[in-house]
């Protein structure tokens, strides 16, 4: 039997998928105008993950140094009488959750440990930062719709990876270059040169500078149109910026030429609509919100906000087409929660007062995803009682006490939305999940009646029923067809009125360097996302050996290894052994390392990267940490 149903991971793409049952194979949906019958292969695999023998499908209860299967009756009842022991101290349950999966079934985790008046994360260990710089640029987050790329005459991809995360943003841009659009890619490798008319290869990080050099070019020509100025609120402090760096500064800052810069500048210029794309990389910097705000910047002087065929692409929410849920409780939970920030939880966990005694995590891998893994997963080991969701005995999981076994996509019903397009899409139940693993949504109603003064949860029909009230999309349709388009517009910011209160656009006013590489750690470490799985997704039998990294021929990290020796990326918190390949694509100075992998394999980056959180949003800075790389035999006693 063939499902329509819907891929709900963490993706921006949001796809419609066919689920056959029988061959247990899925593929994409060829009448979502979107999806157009193409998914990745993270999802195309995902019943090797459903099926994978490692999966864990009844609850699990810590003895010693292992687990022994118990009953969900037994699982909920001490999950309530710990939470009843901490009702009136409620800043000593804590909720980690992340977007393992999405949707509106999904969303009642939050709202369920929100009328707990838990402690919770805040900042982001992904895309806040840029999210944050757009929203102080224009009021809001939001894009033209990504079927406008066609009406684009040029397209410049500013370090945005369609193959591996936007694979239907890939698609429209092949169709627009069908059509004649032209594509100029920046980026810190040259990978995509040959797929595209021209190509800049960047120093990682330095975004903003190029732009502020095409800003500054601007300036010089006298090209600046006077409407465009006049929809802005603060020019003559951006202006002022801009003007007290020099243009050859600018390049310098960005390891790119005067003639590249000039020759963005011509791209920008030259008659016709420009959309530019923004990767979802910028942000992962020191100065993320920078590098946003800046490439906005340039956008919105080009003349290119507001415009059929233009437009800044960085994202916007895949929850904006859905109301969120508020649950019923007899205790009200306190207004003010606690919160604590998620790319340093290591410390938050360590000088917690008062500490945490009951933590509940589901839909993220905290142990594995977080700078200072290894202090996470030992601040995780410390709660006295650790609740995981998850399927898999990965780093979180051997923290816990108790793991609980979720059903996955596909064997639960769902509502979600996408980052990338206007449909809400129906992730219809197509398998059964198996054994004792149960849909997140039936937990909590569970242990939602199990508290002594209990959480009531709305019934399905009710949850869609308010999810959709504002999305001009009605159940019965979704149901039928599996998807429908909500009501947003083509273009965003049309007439360039934004959505502050005076619907203007909001410049940068700072323009700050990075601190520069010491000779201990000279190379850039970069955890670039894997194409083939899903962060941290991975089956146990693909992460055997030792981890590699690429570097260029060019970097002077060769200089000193000896590549047949053992090889450790070292940084000051820490060493792992790499082994390390040639990829001549990269800039000199840097060092990837594909994220995901597990720490107990010795896959995982994040043991030696330090928690650093950029200029706005309270995002991990995942991407200015430095490194170096060294053979065992140098590296000093103790480091």
């Amino acid at each position: 039997m063939k499902v329509i149903s819907a891929c709900t991971l963490d993706c921006p793409d949001g796809c419609s998928c066919i689920v056959d049952t029988e061959k247990r194979k899925v593929s994409g949906n060829p009448e979502h105008p979107y999806t157009r019958g193409v998914v990745c292969g993270k999802v195309s695999r995902f019943f090797k993950r459903l099926d994978a023998d490692e999966r864990i499908t009844t609850p699990l209860l810590r003895k010693g140094d292992s687990f022994d299967p118990i009953d969900w009756d037994t699982a909920l009842n001490l999950c309530a009488q710990k939470i009843d022991a901490l009702r009136q101290t409620p800043e000593r349950i804590g909720y980690f959750g992340g977007y393992g999966y999405r949707g509106v079934f999904a969303a009642i985790r939050k709202a369920f440990f929100a009328a707990l008046g838990s402690t919770k994360l805040r900042g982001s260990i992904c895309d806040a930062a840029g999210c944050e710089a757009m929203i102080r640029c224009c009021g809001s987050l939001a894009a033209n719709d990504t079927e406008d790329l066609l009406n684009a005459r040029r397209i410049v991809n500013w370090g945005r990876n369609m193959k591996s995360s936007f694979m239907h943003t890939g698609i429209t841009v092949n169709e627009a270059r069908k059509r004649g659009t032209q594509l100029l890619t920046i980026d810190i490798a040259d990978t995509e040169k040959k797929n595209s008319d021209e190509h800049i290869l960047i120093k990682p990080g330095t975004d903003r500078f190029l732009a502020a050099a095409v800003i500054k070019l601007y300036l010089e020509s006298g090209l600046l149109e006077q409407a465009v100025i006049s929809r802005t609120s603060n020019w003559p402090v951006f202006r002022g910026l801009v003007e007290s760096w020099s243009l050859e500064n600018l390049c310098a800052a960005c390891g790119v030429s005067v003639q590249e810069a000039e020759m963005l500048f011509d791209w920008y210029e030259q008659p016709g609509p420009v959309a530019t794309l923004l990767g979802w990389g910028l942000q992962r910097y020191l100065y993320g919100g920078q590098n946003v705000r800046f490439i906005a910047s340039l956008g919105m002087l080009a003349g290119q906000m507001g415009r059929r065929g233009g437009g800044v692409y960085y994202s916007f929410s895949s929850g904006r087409n859905l109301t969120s849920l508020q649950l019923e409780t007899e205790l009200p939970a306190p207004k003010n929660r606690r919160t604590m920030l998620a790319p340093d939880l290591s410390r938050e966990l360590r000088e917690a007062d008062p500490t945490l005694e009951f933590i509940w995590v589901d839909g993220l891998n905290p142990a594995n995803q977080i700078p200072d893994s290894t202090g996470v997963a030992a601040g995780l080991k410390r709660c006295p009682f650790t609740v995981v969701v998850d399927g898999f005995m990965n780093d979180t999981a051997l923290c816990a006490d108790l793991i609980l076994p979720p059903a996955y996509m596909f064997e639960r019903d769902e509502i979600v939305g996408a980052s990338t397009h206007n449909f809400i899409n129906f992730s219809r139940k197509a398998v059964e999940p198996p054994n004792q693993c149960r849909d997140i949504y039936d937990v909590l109603a569970d242990l939602g009646e199990r508290l002594e003064h209990p959480i009531y949860l709305p019934s399905r029909s009710q949850c869609i029923t308010k999810s959709l009230e504002n999305s001009g999309v009605g159940p019965e349709e979704l149901s039928s067809q599996g998807f429908s388009r909500s009501h947003w517009p083509m273009v965003a910011y049309e007439s360039m009125r934004f959505d502050h209160p005076d619907k203007k656009f909001r410049f940068p006013e700072t323009l700050d360097r990075d601190p520069e590489p010491t000779t201990d750690y000279p190379l850039n470490l970069l955890t670039l996302v894997n194409g083939k799985y899903m962060q941290s997704q991975i089956s146990e039998a693909e992460q055997r050996g030792i981890p590699v990294v690429s570097i260029s021929s060019k970097s002077s990290a060769l200089e000193r290894l000896d590549l047949s020796e053992e090889i450790y990326a070292v940084s000051p918190a820490g060493s792992l052994q790499v082994q390390v390949e040639i990829n001549d694509s990269l800039y000199p100075n840097v060092v990837l390392f594909r994220r995901g992998g597990w720490m107990k394999f010795g896959q995982s980056p994040n043991p030696i990267i330090e928690p650093t959180i950029t200029d706005m949003g309270d995002t991990a800075a995942f991407y200015s940490q430095y490194i170096r790389l060294e053979n065992r035999s140098k590296i000093p006693q103790g480091e």
